[in-house]
């Protein structure tokens, strides 16, 4: 039934709008891609260790909401995703995990969310049921279903099937770019359309994510398009946001803390006291620290390579 305004605006909903802010709503629809092997599994399986721990953040960008993650990857291979774990640093809470299903572990595989007897919809709902997770990653797009991903009843159909399986949790689909980019009138690249498959899926989401080697592109119903520099950590395969332009204010701030604690200070108490004054977890502070560190190096020895130095 529908309800008048003012029960309406009484009605429950979450205290905040973002599981990870301008990036995850809260019960979202969140559609990652692009091509083979630029970090999306990495990129995924770092916002889920950022929100499992408690961090303040995510490289910069504010979380809101900390809780379980349930990570459905039927895409590779067990023992790569034990390699890959194995790198990663999660601090399991009383009520926050991370949740692994891999192609060993589902009813039906090939896995087929439009499965006319409907086995692998009532698994996966059953066992969001006792996760209760804020966030469920697919890993990937392709090989939850058996239908043609070009056509958009199809794609309505997937997408309608994830939902209701998983709700209220919020949903990360991680998908393929197209082969050839696709332009708009004036020659620019449109990021709405590059994924792979139906143009309902992009419609459909709430935030689109795309994924190159140096970029990460993003445009939502709520945000304008942002474009970040990324690199993925040599050690982890974690993505990580290089610092750039934007980072002007929180480097100002960087250069006040160094003159407030004298140069004997640590990296770590530097790192706590930036953390503090951006309203940013420690491990974020102390990589922007540490480039702001590189440049000032690099800038040196440019100086003391120049003539007349």
């Amino acid at each position: 039934m529908f309800t008048p305004l003012d029960a309406y605006l009484q009605l429950p909903c979450a205290p905040h709008p973002w599981v990870v802010e301008k990036l995850i709503p809260v019960g979202g629809l969140v559609n990652v891609f692009g091509k083979p092997k630029t970090g999306k599994s990495f990129f995924a399986l770092g916002l889920a260790q950022a929100i499992i721990n408690g961090e303040a953040d995510w490289e910069g960008y504010p979380i809101q909401q900390h809780g379980p993650v349930a990570y459905l990857q039927i895409d590779t291979p067990r023992e790569e995703w034990h390699s890959r774990l194995g790198k990663l640093h999660f601090h399991p809470h009383a009520n926050r995990t991370l949740w692994m299903a891999d192609m060993w572990q589902v009813p039906e595989f090939p896995f087929n969310i439009l499965n006319p007897n409907r086995t692998e919809v009532r698994w996966l709902k059953e066992s969001l049921a006792v996760i209760k997770p804020i966030l469920t990653i697919i890993d990937t797009l392709r090989e939850v279903h058996g239908g043609d991903e070009n056509d958009s009843t199809t794609m309505r159909n997937v997408l309608a099937e994830l939902v209701g399986a998983c709700r209220p949790s919020a949903i990360m689909l991680l998908s393929h770019a197209r082969k050839d980019s696709i332009l708009t009138t004036n020659g620019e690249e449109d990021l709405m359309d590059q994924g792979r498959g139906s143009s309902y899926v992009a419609g459909r989401m709430d935030v689109v994510i795309k994924l190159t080697p140096k970029r990460m592109v993003f445009k939502g119903r709520a945000t304008g398009q942002t474009v970040e520099t990324i690199a993925q950590d040599p050690n982890t395969g974690l993505i990580v946001i290089e610092p750039g332009p934007n980072d002007g204010a929180v480097n100002h701030e960087l250069r006040s803390v160094l003159a407030d604690l004298g140069p004997g200070a640590s990296q770590r108490a530097v790192a706590h006291e930036l953390a503090k004054r951006t309203r940013t977890s420690q491990s974020t502070a102390i990589r922007r620290y540490n480039a702001y560190r590189k440049e000032l190096d690099q800038t040196r020895a440019a100086l003391a390579a120049s003539p007349g130095a």
